[in-house]
């Protein structure tokens, strides 16, 4: 009997994995794609964008700087 009938051949198992694994990368591509295309609305966001901007407005000194956005990296 023949022994090479009987398993597939390396190259088409080879072909079928990277087959499987471009139409899980387009899916994803394509899932990210549609998904950027969708407006953006959320009622967290817009109410988070009032807070920011309620609290910008009352803030007596706008020049304070607060965290550590300009701390230096460098110790002294």
């Amino acid at each position: 009997m023949d022994n090479d009938d009987d398993e597939p051949k390396t190259w088409v198992s080879a072909l079928k994995v990277i087959f499987g694994i471009v139409v899980m990368v387009g899916a994803v591509g394509l899932a990210l794609w549609y998904a950027g295309l969708q407006p953006v609305h959320s009622p967290a966001l817009e109410q988070a964008r009032e807070v920011v901007q309620h609290k910008g407005s009352d803030s007596s000194s706008s020049s304070q700087s607060w965290g550590i956005a300009k701390d230096s990296p460098l110790r002294r």
